[in-house]
Protein backbone atom coordinates (compact mmCIF):
# COMPACT_ATOMS: atom_id res chain seq x y z
CA UNK A 1 0.00 0.00 0.00
CA UNK A 2 1.43 3.56 -1.09
CA UNK A 3 0.27 6.95 0.48
CA UNK A 4 0.96 10.36 -0.10
CA UNK A 5 1.03 13.24 2.15
CA UNK A 6 -2.43 14.46 4.10
CA UNK A 7 -2.50 17.63 1.81
CA UNK A 8 -3.12 15.62 -1.54
CA UNK A 9 0.74 16.87 -2.52
CA UNK A 10 1.99 14.12 -5.39
CA UNK A 11 5.66 13.65 -4.19
CA UNK A 12 7.71 12.27 -7.30
CA UNK A 13 11.36 11.53 -5.51
CA UNK A 14 13.01 9.42 -7.60
CA UNK A 15 12.10 6.14 -8.10
CA UNK A 16 15.92 5.00 -6.65
CA UNK A 17 14.58 6.81 -3.52
CA UNK A 18 11.99 5.72 -3.14
CA UNK A 19 12.75 1.70 -3.62
CA UNK A 20 15.76 2.26 -0.87
CA UNK A 21 12.84 3.55 1.70
CA UNK A 22 10.75 1.27 1.07
CA UNK A 23 13.46 -1.79 1.18
CA UNK A 24 14.47 -0.12 4.93
CA UNK A 25 11.13 0.62 6.13
CA UNK A 26 10.67 -3.37 5.71
CA UNK A 27 13.66 -4.26 7.47
CA UNK A 28 12.91 -2.04 10.54
CA UNK A 29 9.25 -1.45 11.16
CA UNK A 30 8.01 -4.39 13.25
CA UNK A 31 3.99 -4.06 12.65
CA UNK A 32 1.64 -3.29 9.90
CA UNK A 33 -0.51 -2.22 12.71
CA UNK A 34 0.58 -0.96 16.34
CA UNK A 35 -1.46 -1.05 19.23
CA UNK A 36 -1.38 1.16 22.36
CA UNK A 37 1.31 -0.05 25.16
CA UNK A 38 -1.28 -0.95 28.09
CA UNK A 39 -0.39 -3.04 30.96
CA UNK A 40 2.81 -4.90 29.26
CA UNK A 41 -0.42 -6.03 26.20
CA UNK A 42 -0.13 -4.59 22.90
CA UNK A 43 -4.18 -3.38 22.51
CA UNK A 44 -6.34 -1.60 20.49
CA UNK A 45 -7.87 1.98 20.59
CA UNK A 46 -11.73 2.02 22.11
CA UNK A 47 -12.25 4.53 18.82
CA UNK A 48 -11.18 1.45 17.02
CA UNK A 49 -9.72 3.48 14.59
CA UNK A 50 -5.89 3.94 13.19
CA UNK A 51 -3.32 6.50 12.05
CA UNK A 52 -0.89 5.96 8.92
CA UNK A 53 2.22 7.21 9.63
CA UNK A 54 4.19 8.55 6.63
CA UNK A 55 7.27 8.82 5.28
CA UNK A 56 8.01 12.00 5.19
CA UNK A 57 10.40 11.85 2.21
CA UNK A 58 8.54 10.08 -0.26
CA UNK A 59 4.78 9.91 1.03
CA UNK A 60 4.89 6.43 1.42
CA UNK A 61 2.30 4.56 3.81
CA UNK A 62 4.91 3.16 6.69
CA UNK A 63 2.24 1.53 9.05
CA UNK A 64 -0.65 2.53 11.36
CA UNK A 65 -0.57 3.47 14.72
CA UNK A 66 -4.00 3.81 17.23
CA UNK A 67 -6.07 6.90 17.45
CA UNK A 68 -6.20 6.90 21.16
CA UNK A 69 -9.14 8.28 23.49
CA UNK A 70 -9.74 9.71 27.40
CA UNK A 71 -10.87 5.86 27.84
CA UNK A 72 -7.90 4.58 26.16
CA UNK A 73 -6.06 6.65 28.90
CA UNK A 74 -8.30 5.69 31.49
CA UNK A 75 -6.79 2.20 30.45
CA UNK A 76 -3.67 3.19 30.57
CA UNK A 77 -3.11 4.95 33.88
CA UNK A 78 -5.43 2.19 35.71
CA UNK A 79 -2.22 -0.06 34.37
CA UNK A 80 0.50 2.28 35.49
CA UNK A 81 -1.25 2.09 38.63
CA UNK A 82 -0.28 -1.66 38.91
CA UNK A 83 2.76 -1.26 36.99
CA UNK A 84 3.70 1.43 39.80
CA UNK A 85 2.68 -0.99 42.62
CA UNK A 86 5.63 -3.76 41.00
CA UNK A 87 8.30 -1.14 40.43
CA UNK A 88 8.32 0.28 43.32
CA UNK A 89 8.48 -2.43 45.60
CA UNK A 90 11.99 -3.47 43.30
CA UNK A 91 15.38 -2.45 45.13
CA UNK A 92 17.57 0.79 44.01
CA UNK A 93 19.89 -1.62 42.76
CA UNK A 94 17.53 -4.15 41.09
CA UNK A 95 16.29 -0.94 39.26
CA UNK A 96 19.20 0.36 38.30
CA UNK A 97 20.46 -3.00 36.74
CA UNK A 98 17.30 -3.15 34.87
CA UNK A 99 18.03 0.63 33.65
CA UNK A 100 21.55 -0.73 32.38
CA UNK A 101 19.76 -3.93 30.69
CA UNK A 102 17.57 -1.10 28.83
CA UNK A 103 20.21 0.88 27.64
CA UNK A 104 21.97 -2.61 26.37
CA UNK A 105 18.91 -3.24 24.23
CA UNK A 106 18.19 -0.33 22.62
CA UNK A 107 21.98 -0.21 22.05
CA UNK A 108 21.52 -3.91 19.77
CA UNK A 109 18.74 -1.86 18.16
CA UNK A 110 20.30 1.28 17.58
CA UNK A 111 20.88 1.46 13.90
CA UNK A 112 17.04 -0.17 13.32
CA UNK A 113 15.58 2.55 15.62
CA UNK A 114 17.62 5.44 14.05
CA UNK A 115 16.27 4.63 10.41
CA UNK A 116 12.62 4.98 12.15
CA UNK A 117 13.38 8.72 12.97
CA UNK A 118 15.21 9.53 9.46
CA UNK A 119 11.57 7.59 7.51
CA UNK A 120 9.12 9.01 9.42
CA UNK A 121 10.76 12.24 10.67
CA UNK A 122 13.12 12.90 7.78
CA UNK A 123 15.81 13.17 10.52
CA UNK A 124 19.23 13.21 8.69
CA UNK A 125 20.39 9.17 9.99
CA UNK A 126 24.19 10.07 10.76
CA UNK A 127 22.72 12.72 13.44
CA UNK A 128 19.44 10.14 14.37
CA UNK A 129 22.51 7.26 14.96
CA UNK A 130 25.24 9.16 16.52
CA UNK A 131 23.68 11.98 18.15
CA UNK A 132 19.99 11.04 19.41
CA UNK A 133 20.60 7.23 19.86
CA UNK A 134 23.48 8.00 21.81
CA UNK A 135 21.77 10.38 23.96
CA UNK A 136 19.19 8.27 24.25
CA UNK A 137 21.16 5.38 25.30
CA UNK A 138 23.18 7.21 27.38
CA UNK A 139 20.02 8.59 29.90
CA UNK A 140 19.22 5.31 30.85
CA UNK A 141 22.95 4.50 31.94
CA UNK A 142 23.24 7.59 33.30
CA UNK A 143 19.64 7.54 35.25
CA UNK A 144 20.69 4.17 35.77
CA UNK A 145 23.57 5.11 37.82
CA UNK A 146 21.20 7.59 39.67
CA UNK A 147 18.58 4.97 40.54
CA UNK A 148 20.72 3.82 43.98
CA UNK A 149 20.28 7.11 45.50
CA UNK A 150 17.05 8.38 44.08
CA UNK A 151 15.58 7.99 47.60
CA UNK A 152 18.25 9.88 49.29
CA UNK A 153 17.26 12.28 51.30
CA UNK A 154 18.75 14.74 54.56
CA UNK A 155 18.83 15.01 57.70
CA UNK A 156 18.47 17.98 59.06
CA UNK A 157 19.42 19.56 62.50
CA UNK A 158 17.54 18.56 65.51
CA UNK A 159 17.16 18.78 69.46
CA UNK A 160 18.75 15.93 71.18
CA UNK A 161 15.57 14.39 72.02
CA UNK A 162 14.41 14.14 68.18
CA UNK A 163 15.39 13.00 65.08
CA UNK A 164 14.40 14.55 61.79
CA UNK A 165 14.88 13.22 58.20
CA UNK A 166 13.85 14.08 54.70
CA UNK A 167 13.56 10.99 52.41
CA UNK A 168 12.66 10.90 48.22
CA UNK A 169 9.60 9.04 47.23
CA UNK A 170 8.08 8.33 43.47
CA UNK A 171 5.06 10.78 42.94
CA UNK A 172 3.35 7.42 41.25
CA UNK A 173 2.17 7.43 37.64
CA UNK A 174 3.77 10.34 35.86
CA UNK A 175 1.78 11.16 32.24
CA UNK A 176 4.34 12.20 29.79
CA UNK A 177 3.93 14.36 26.42
CA UNK A 178 6.73 14.27 24.12
CA UNK A 179 7.63 16.15 20.86
CA UNK A 180 7.86 14.99 17.27
CA UNK A 181 11.39 16.12 16.31
CA UNK A 182 13.51 13.92 18.06
CA UNK A 183 11.00 11.11 18.45
CA UNK A 184 13.75 8.38 20.16
CA UNK A 185 15.57 10.45 22.23
CA UNK A 186 12.71 12.28 24.04
CA UNK A 187 11.62 8.77 25.07
CA UNK A 188 15.03 8.62 27.17
CA UNK A 189 14.54 12.45 28.23
CA UNK A 190 11.43 11.53 30.05
CA UNK A 191 11.10 7.52 30.65
CA UNK A 192 14.88 7.18 32.05
CA UNK A 193 14.46 9.52 34.99
CA UNK A 194 11.10 8.78 35.82
CA UNK A 195 11.82 4.91 35.84
CA UNK A 196 14.87 5.75 38.19
CA UNK A 197 12.45 8.22 40.71
CA UNK A 198 10.22 4.29 40.62
CA UNK A 199 7.45 5.64 39.04
CA UNK A 200 5.57 4.17 36.52
CA UNK A 201 4.82 5.87 33.02
CA UNK A 202 1.74 6.45 30.41
CA UNK A 203 3.85 7.73 27.39
CA UNK A 204 2.29 10.02 24.35
CA UNK A 205 4.53 10.31 21.32
CA UNK A 206 3.66 12.88 18.96
CA UNK A 207 1.35 11.53 16.37
CA UNK A 208 3.53 12.92 13.86
CA UNK A 209 6.34 10.78 14.53
CA UNK A 210 5.41 7.59 16.70
CA UNK A 211 7.16 4.46 15.28
CA UNK A 212 10.44 4.96 16.77
CA UNK A 213 8.86 5.70 20.15
CA UNK A 214 6.55 2.51 19.95
CA UNK A 215 9.59 0.48 18.80
CA UNK A 216 11.56 1.51 22.00
CA UNK A 217 9.03 1.18 24.22
CA UNK A 218 8.57 -2.29 22.87
CA UNK A 219 12.10 -2.80 23.91
CA UNK A 220 11.64 -1.19 27.89
CA UNK A 221 8.61 -3.29 28.44
CA UNK A 222 10.35 -6.64 27.62
CA UNK A 223 12.36 -6.37 30.83
CA UNK A 224 10.41 -4.07 33.13
CA UNK A 225 6.76 -5.20 35.24
CA UNK A 226 4.09 -4.91 33.18
CA UNK A 227 2.46 -1.67 33.39
CA UNK A 228 5.71 0.15 34.57
CA UNK A 229 5.42 1.96 30.92
CA UNK A 230 2.48 2.36 29.27
CA UNK A 231 2.08 4.34 25.70
CA UNK A 232 -1.16 5.83 24.24
CA UNK A 233 -1.29 7.31 21.02
CA UNK A 234 -3.33 10.14 19.31
CA UNK A 235 -3.88 13.25 18.87
CA UNK A 236 -2.61 16.35 21.84
CA UNK A 237 -6.03 17.81 21.88
CA UNK A 238 -7.53 14.15 23.19
CA UNK A 239 -4.74 11.59 24.75
CA UNK A 240 -2.69 14.86 26.07
CA UNK A 241 -5.35 16.55 27.48
CA UNK A 242 -6.84 12.96 29.03
CA UNK A 243 -3.38 12.94 30.49
CA UNK A 244 -3.18 16.05 31.73
CA UNK A 245 -6.10 16.25 33.37
CA UNK A 246 -6.62 12.76 34.62
CA UNK A 247 -7.35 12.91 38.71
CA UNK A 248 -5.23 9.01 38.14
CA UNK A 249 -1.83 10.96 36.81
CA UNK A 250 -0.11 12.44 39.62
CA UNK A 251 2.73 14.27 37.71
CA UNK A 252 2.80 15.97 34.36
CA UNK A 253 6.18 16.19 32.14
CA UNK A 254 5.58 17.85 28.65
CA UNK A 255 8.26 18.74 25.85
CA UNK A 256 6.58 20.80 22.81
CA UNK A 257 5.45 24.12 22.13
CA UNK A 258 5.20 27.06 24.45
CA UNK A 259 1.21 26.90 23.39
CA UNK A 260 0.69 23.41 24.42
CA UNK A 261 3.05 23.92 27.40
CA UNK A 262 -0.16 26.75 28.57
CA UNK A 263 -2.61 24.27 27.55
CA UNK A 264 -0.80 21.36 29.72
CA UNK A 265 -0.69 23.60 32.79
CA UNK A 266 -4.43 24.75 32.13
CA UNK A 267 -5.51 20.92 31.87
CA UNK A 268 -2.90 20.42 35.35
CA UNK A 269 -4.63 22.50 37.28
CA UNK A 270 -7.79 20.68 37.36
CA UNK A 271 -6.25 18.34 40.06
CA UNK A 272 -3.27 20.95 41.05
CA UNK A 273 -0.95 18.25 39.77
CA UNK A 274 2.43 18.95 39.61
CA UNK A 275 4.47 20.10 35.64
CA UNK A 276 7.68 20.12 34.05
CA UNK A 277 7.74 21.58 30.83
CA UNK A 278 10.37 22.01 28.25
CA UNK A 279 8.94 24.18 25.45
CA UNK A 280 9.81 26.45 22.80
CA UNK A 281 13.11 28.96 22.04
CA UNK A 282 14.59 31.86 20.46
CA UNK A 283 18.05 31.19 20.87
CA UNK A 284 21.01 33.80 20.78
CA UNK A 285 23.62 33.13 19.35
CA UNK A 286 26.43 36.07 19.98
CA UNK A 287 29.77 36.46 18.20
CA UNK A 288 31.88 38.81 20.02
CA UNK A 289 35.00 40.20 17.38
CA UNK A 290 37.56 37.91 19.13
CA UNK A 291 36.40 35.14 18.27
CA UNK A 292 37.69 32.32 16.90
CA UNK A 293 36.23 32.77 13.25
CA UNK A 294 36.44 28.99 11.89
CA UNK A 295 35.61 27.46 14.80
CA UNK A 296 32.43 29.90 15.62
CA UNK A 297 31.50 29.31 11.86
CA UNK A 298 31.45 25.77 12.44
CA UNK A 299 29.58 25.72 15.79
CA UNK A 300 27.07 28.27 14.30
CA UNK A 301 26.12 25.47 11.50
CA UNK A 302 25.63 23.03 14.08
CA UNK A 303 23.38 25.85 16.09
CA UNK A 304 21.75 26.76 12.61
CA UNK A 305 21.16 23.66 10.39
CA UNK A 306 20.78 20.56 13.17
CA UNK A 307 17.97 18.66 12.78
CA UNK A 308 17.04 21.38 9.86
CA UNK A 309 16.78 23.81 12.53
CA UNK A 310 13.81 21.58 13.95
CA UNK A 311 14.97 22.34 17.86
CA UNK A 312 14.29 24.28 20.70
CA UNK A 313 17.55 25.49 21.37
CA UNK A 314 18.38 26.58 17.28
CA UNK A 315 20.47 29.79 17.33
CA UNK A 316 18.11 31.77 15.31
CA UNK A 317 18.85 34.89 15.90
CA UNK A 318 22.75 35.66 15.01
CA UNK A 319 24.37 38.52 16.46
CA UNK A 320 27.27 39.35 14.97
CA UNK A 321 30.23 42.30 16.08
CA UNK A 322 30.50 44.48 13.27
CA UNK A 323 34.37 44.14 12.94
CA UNK A 324 33.74 40.30 11.95
CA UNK A 325 30.24 40.85 10.50
CA UNK A 326 31.45 40.57 6.72
CA UNK A 327 34.19 38.34 7.54
CA UNK A 328 31.93 35.61 9.23
CA UNK A 329 28.76 36.15 6.97
CA UNK A 330 31.07 35.15 4.14
CA UNK A 331 32.48 32.19 5.44
CA UNK A 332 29.45 31.32 7.16
CA UNK A 333 27.24 31.38 3.87
CA UNK A 334 30.04 29.12 2.00
CA UNK A 335 29.95 26.36 4.71
CA UNK A 336 25.89 26.38 4.47
CA UNK A 337 26.47 26.05 0.67
CA UNK A 338 28.79 23.20 1.61
CA UNK A 339 26.04 20.96 3.40
CA UNK A 340 24.26 18.45 1.63
CA UNK A 341 20.95 18.48 1.57
CA UNK A 342 19.36 15.22 0.77
CA UNK A 343 17.57 11.64 1.29
CA UNK A 344 17.78 11.19 4.84
CA UNK A 345 18.76 7.43 4.80
CA UNK A 346 22.19 8.75 2.82
CA UNK A 347 25.05 9.04 5.28
CA UNK A 348 26.43 11.86 3.31
CA UNK A 349 23.38 14.21 4.14
CA UNK A 350 23.45 16.76 6.83
CA UNK A 351 20.28 18.34 5.97
CA UNK A 352 16.82 16.09 5.35
CA UNK A 353 13.46 16.96 4.68
CA UNK A 354 10.98 19.33 7.27
CA UNK A 355 8.14 17.21 8.53
CA UNK A 356 5.63 17.13 6.60
CA UNK A 357 4.11 19.62 3.91
CA UNK A 358 1.95 21.11 6.42
CA UNK A 359 5.62 22.65 8.24
CA UNK A 360 6.97 23.32 5.31
CA UNK A 361 4.29 25.91 4.56
CA UNK A 362 4.60 27.37 7.79
CA UNK A 363 8.59 27.80 7.59
CA UNK A 364 7.99 29.13 3.96
CA UNK A 365 5.13 32.03 5.77
CA UNK A 366 7.92 33.13 7.89
CA UNK A 367 10.82 34.11 5.09
CA UNK A 368 8.06 35.77 2.90
CA UNK A 369 6.86 37.76 5.59
CA UNK A 370 10.23 38.58 6.76
CA UNK A 371 11.33 39.90 2.75
CA UNK A 372 7.96 41.54 2.93
CA UNK A 373 9.28 43.26 6.33
CA UNK A 374 13.01 44.24 4.73
CA UNK A 375 14.68 41.35 5.38
CA UNK A 376 17.63 40.35 2.52
CA UNK A 377 17.62 36.97 1.80
CA UNK A 378 21.68 35.96 1.66
CA UNK A 379 21.14 32.37 1.30
CA UNK A 380 18.30 29.80 0.14
CA UNK A 381 14.40 30.76 0.96
CA UNK A 382 13.95 27.67 -1.83
CA UNK A 383 13.72 24.12 -1.84
CA UNK A 384 16.35 22.46 -3.11
CA UNK A 385 16.72 22.10 -7.64
CA UNK A 386 17.18 18.23 -7.39
CA UNK A 387 14.61 16.21 -9.52
CA UNK A 388 15.42 13.02 -7.28
CA UNK A 389 13.68 15.45 -4.32
CA UNK A 390 10.67 16.28 -6.17
CA UNK A 391 7.69 17.33 -4.43
CA UNK A 392 9.54 16.75 -0.49
CA UNK A 393 9.04 19.18 2.08
CA UNK A 394 12.72 20.42 1.48
CA UNK A 395 13.80 23.79 2.31
CA UNK A 396 17.25 24.93 1.81
CA UNK A 397 18.71 26.56 4.48
CA UNK A 398 17.91 30.35 4.57
CA UNK A 399 19.74 33.27 6.13
CA UNK A 400 18.29 36.57 6.31
CA UNK A 401 20.01 39.93 6.83
CA UNK A 402 18.82 43.24 7.72
CA UNK A 403 16.83 42.46 10.26
CA UNK A 404 15.35 44.15 13.07
CA UNK A 405 15.11 42.59 16.28
CA UNK A 406 11.57 43.00 16.57
CA UNK A 407 10.81 41.85 13.17
CA UNK A 408 8.17 38.52 13.17
CA UNK A 409 11.10 36.42 12.08
CA UNK A 410 13.58 37.11 14.64
CA UNK A 411 10.48 37.62 17.58
CA UNK A 412 8.72 33.92 16.51
CA UNK A 413 10.00 30.47 17.12
CA UNK A 414 9.81 29.63 13.49
CA UNK A 415 11.00 25.66 14.05
CA UNK A 416 13.17 25.31 10.80
CA UNK A 417 16.24 26.12 8.79
CA UNK A 418 15.32 30.31 8.77
CA UNK A 419 18.50 31.86 10.73
CA UNK A 420 18.11 35.58 11.73
CA UNK A 421 21.44 37.86 11.35
CA UNK A 422 21.67 40.79 13.29
CA UNK A 423 24.82 43.19 13.60
CA UNK A 424 25.57 44.41 17.10
CA UNK A 425 28.48 47.24 18.40
CA UNK A 426 27.58 47.69 21.56
CA UNK A 427 27.47 45.61 24.27
CA UNK A 428 24.83 46.90 26.45
CA UNK A 429 22.28 46.82 23.27
CA UNK A 430 23.40 44.16 22.05
CA UNK A 431 22.15 42.40 25.65
CA UNK A 432 18.85 43.87 25.93
CA UNK A 433 18.22 42.53 22.34
CA UNK A 434 19.34 39.10 23.11
CA UNK A 435 17.10 39.53 26.23
CA UNK A 436 14.06 40.54 24.72
CA UNK A 437 12.21 37.58 23.71
CA UNK A 438 9.20 35.73 25.99
CA UNK A 439 11.83 33.05 25.59
CA UNK A 440 15.06 31.75 27.80
CA UNK A 441 15.91 28.21 26.39
CA UNK A 442 19.15 28.23 25.59
CA UNK A 443 22.39 31.03 24.19
CA UNK A 444 25.37 30.85 22.75
CA UNK A 445 28.56 32.99 23.44
CA UNK A 446 32.19 32.88 21.23
CA UNK A 447 34.92 34.66 21.89
CA UNK A 448 38.09 33.99 23.27
CA UNK A 449 38.14 36.34 26.45
CA UNK A 450 37.03 34.97 29.77
CA UNK A 451 36.16 38.43 31.00
CA UNK A 452 33.04 38.51 28.25
CA UNK A 453 32.23 35.25 28.38
CA UNK A 454 31.86 35.40 32.41
CA UNK A 455 29.78 38.69 31.43
CA UNK A 456 27.52 37.55 28.53
CA UNK A 457 27.05 34.29 30.50
CA UNK A 458 25.82 35.99 33.77
CA UNK A 459 23.85 38.72 31.87
CA UNK A 460 22.23 36.44 29.27
CA UNK A 461 18.31 35.16 30.46
CA UNK A 462 18.37 31.58 29.68
CA UNK A 463 18.51 28.25 30.96
CA UNK A 464 21.92 27.33 29.13
CA UNK A 465 24.80 28.85 28.31
CA UNK A 466 27.43 27.43 25.73
CA UNK A 467 30.54 29.46 25.46
CA UNK A 468 32.68 28.55 22.35
CA UNK A 469 30.24 25.38 21.73
CA UNK A 470 26.27 24.46 21.21
CA UNK A 471 24.07 22.09 21.47
CA UNK A 472 26.67 20.24 24.15
CA UNK A 473 24.21 17.62 25.88
CA UNK A 474 26.25 14.66 26.33
CA UNK A 475 27.57 15.62 29.45
CA UNK A 476 25.31 15.54 32.93
CA UNK A 477 24.32 19.28 32.94
CA UNK A 478 21.18 20.64 34.11
CA UNK A 479 19.17 21.57 31.00
CA UNK A 480 15.65 23.88 31.08
CA UNK A 481 14.57 26.99 30.42
CA UNK A 482 14.07 30.54 31.54
CA UNK A 483 10.77 32.44 31.26
CA UNK A 484 7.98 30.50 28.61
CA UNK A 485 10.62 28.66 27.77
CA UNK A 486 9.77 25.93 30.80
CA UNK A 487 9.97 24.77 33.95
CA UNK A 488 12.03 21.76 35.10
CA UNK A 489 15.56 20.12 34.41
CA UNK A 490 16.27 17.52 32.05
CA UNK A 491 19.72 15.05 31.51
CA UNK A 492 21.13 15.72 35.11
CA UNK A 493 20.44 14.99 38.57
CA UNK A 494 18.30 18.36 39.23
CA UNK A 495 16.26 15.98 37.04
CA UNK A 496 14.86 13.38 39.96
CA UNK A 497 13.99 16.05 41.83
CA UNK A 498 11.49 16.67 38.91
CA UNK A 499 9.93 12.85 39.49
CA UNK A 500 10.40 12.43 43.46
CA UNK A 501 8.18 14.20 46.39
CA UNK A 502 10.21 15.06 49.79
CA UNK A 503 8.70 13.69 52.93
CA UNK A 504 9.86 15.18 56.16
CA UNK A 505 9.54 12.62 59.20
CA UNK A 506 10.34 13.67 62.58
CA UNK A 507 10.52 11.50 65.88
CA UNK A 508 10.04 12.59 69.43
CA UNK A 509 12.28 10.49 71.77
CA UNK A 510 10.36 11.10 74.19
CA UNK A 511 10.56 15.55 74.75
CA UNK A 512 7.19 17.54 75.22
CA UNK A 513 6.10 17.86 72.26
CA UNK A 514 6.40 21.21 70.31
CA UNK A 515 3.62 23.37 69.81
CA UNK A 516 4.74 25.58 66.63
Amino acid sequence: MQREYFDGDRVNVAEGVREKHTAVAAEVIGEDTYGHLVGGEWVESSSGETVPAVDSTTGQHLADFQQGTAEDVDRAVAAARDGFEAWRDVSPQQRSETLFEVADRLEDRRTEIARLDSLEMGKANQHSMFVDLEVAIEQFRYFGSLARTADEGRRPPASDDRLTYTQREPYGVVGLISAWNFPAMFVAWKVAPALAAGNAVVYKPSSRASLSSLEMARTIQRVLPDGAVNVVTGPGSVVGDAIASHEGVNKVGLTGSTAAGKFTMQNAAETITPVSLELGGKSPNIVFPDADIEKAVQGSIIASWFNVGQQCTMGSRLFLHEDVYDEFLDAFVEATADLTVGDPLSPLTDVGPLVDHDHLADVQSYVDTALEEGATLAYGGEQPADPELDGAPFLKPTILTDIENDDTVACEEVFGPVLSVIEWSDYDEMMAEANDTIYGLASGVWTQSLDDAKRAADDLEAGTVWVNTWNDMFEPSPYGGYKQSGMGRELSEETLDDYTQTKSVTINFGGLPNMG
